[in-house]
């Protein structure tokens, strides 16, 4: 599914965007998530075990909703299937998005205690596009 260019500058962005999945009742579980885009998947960094995590691995799908930061009427929600979830990368990829996000260099050491990276098991879930709505 292609994203259009304008939209793919706006989920690569600094800000976050609205994950939402299904929880394990059938409610709707919806968290802030900072998106990242490679041309082909949405990509989202999260913490192994943790529930959204879970909820993407058992229902796998999922909707992003991303909207322009200066102009809320500007958005993109995107239905999305699991491709992945894969542990490689994941702490560059942190320290990618934490970088754009935040403007410091990396996540473990600056934003969180050195120390809670050992404690800490992070993934990065590829999720593949397969219907957009945008304004």
């Amino acid at each position: 599914m292609n994203i259009p260019e304008f939209y793919q500058q706006i989920i690569t962005s600094p800000g976050s965007a609205t994950l939402s999945v299904l929880s394990k009742d059938g409610s709707i579980q919806s968290t802030l998530v900072w998106p990242d885009y490679d041309g082909q998947f949405i990509k989202l960094n999260m913490l192994s075990g943790s529930p959204k995590e879970e909820s993407i691995r058992r229902e796998g799908r999922a909707t992003i909703l991303v909207s322009h930061r200066t102009n809320e009427n500007l958005y993109i929600s995107i239905r999305c299937e699991l491709e992945s979830i894969e542990s490689e990368g994941a702490l560059a990829h942190l320290d990618k998005i934490t970088q754009r996000n935040m403007g410091v260099r990396s996540w473990y050491g600056e934003v969180e205690p050195a120390d809670s990276e050992s404690m800490s098991r992070r993934v990065i879930v590829y999720l593949k596009p397969v219907r957009i709505y945008h304004t």
